[in-house]
């Protein structure tokens, strides 16, 4: 498979060391889209992440139209997703959006209309969809009864953090580009929720605010038929990250961030705990690209449930354009 990348940011940045990593010789790197004033930097990203051949582009139609690609990966901005990704869909190449997919519900569905118009596939990178804990949880959550009350919180204080109080304002922490607590780390949380339990009946925000409005730490209150989900994140300190599910009989519990997945157990009342554990030492983005690629190369192997990540995708850009609205 062949895949052309949109961005020079962190996220990419990680993509592209896991693709070098784990998939050599079976995903290749064709392609890097970058500002005019980053071209070195993308120049640079390529060579130190094992991707020297592929190409540095900064006009972004130049690359959808040479550049050998069946994917592209967009993994810039959060407020360029919809325009940039629209654009990729329009010249027919299958593209995943990085989280989160658009921020609004009518952009969301605009996209999966022209991915529809010209026969390919727009797929958000909820890396959590993808992993095989998450699957399990389907299948152990009816062991719990009826559940009331989920938790999550991820806090992971911002390298960029200190840069903001001193006044340098990087996109993650500027609202006109869709950055925040709840834009970055809480989406994580969000889909965890929405992918298991559907669209809530009610949703508030509560957010801690900087000098410049944008929410640095803030917690979501999802209301379903007899229970309520609290997701809280946090640019702005660390904290204990977690999962947790709460039923009448029992309760799941995930260690560490949703985002990872990596080991939860299954506590039943009157019952030893059940351990289950991701496979060591696999990245947790090696999941999603495994299915990525098997769509090109492999696509009776492809395990990706199309209409549960499209529904999961327009649910939280529902929710996000509900949270702005009321902001």
């Amino acid at each position: 498979m062949k895949i052309s990348i949109v961005g020079t940011g962190k996220i990419a940045d990680e993509v592209m060391q896991m693709l070098h990593k784990d998939f050599a010789g079976k995903i290749e790197v064709t392609g890097v889209f970058a500002r005019p004033q980053s071209e070195e930097k993308a120049r640079e990203l390529c060579k130190r992440t094992g991707h020297p051949d592929a190409v540095v582009y900064t006009d972004y139609e130049q690359m959808l139209q040479e550049c050998p690609a069946d994917m592209v990966y967009i993994a810039n901005a959060n407020h360029v997703h919809y325009q940039y990704a629209l654009r990729s869909l329009e010249t027919k190449h299958h593209t995943i959006v990085e989280k989160p997919i658009t921020t609004s519900r009518v952009e969301t569905e605009m996209l999966y209309d022209a991915a529809i118009q010209w026969g390919v596939l727009c797929l958000p990178a909820f890396s959590l969809l993808y992993m095989p804990l998450y699957e399990k949880i389907y299948e152990i959550l009816p062991q719990l009864g009826p559940v009331h009350m989920v938790q999550a919180n991820y806090a992971q204080y911002s390298s960029r953090y200190d840069r903001y109080l001193k006044g340098d304002i990087a996109p993650v922490f500027d609202p006109e580009q869709a950055g925040g607590a709840l834009m970055d780390l809480n989406i994580y949380n969000l889909c965890f929720v929405i992918g298991l339990f559907g669209q809530p009946r009610t949703m508030h925000y509560l957010a801690n605010r900087g000098y410049n409005g944008v929410d640095v730490s803030g917690t979501l209150a999802l209301h379903y038929p007899g229970f309520v989900a609290t997701l809280s994140a946090a640019k702005d300190c660390d904290g204990h990250n977690f999962g947790c599910i709460q039923g009448e009989k029992g309760y799941i519990e995930i260690e560490g961030s949703v985002s990872v997945m990596a080991r939860m157990k299954l506590c039943l009342r009157g019952q030893e705990p059940v351990i289950y554990e991701a496979e060591a030492g696999r990245h947790r983005l090696n999941y999603e690209f495994e299915q990525f690629r098997r769509i090109i190369d492999d696509p009776g192997e492809c395990r990706i449930n199309i209409p549960l990540v499209s529904r999961v995708a327009q649910i939280i850009s529902m929710s996000l354009e509900r949270m702005n609205s009321l902001t």
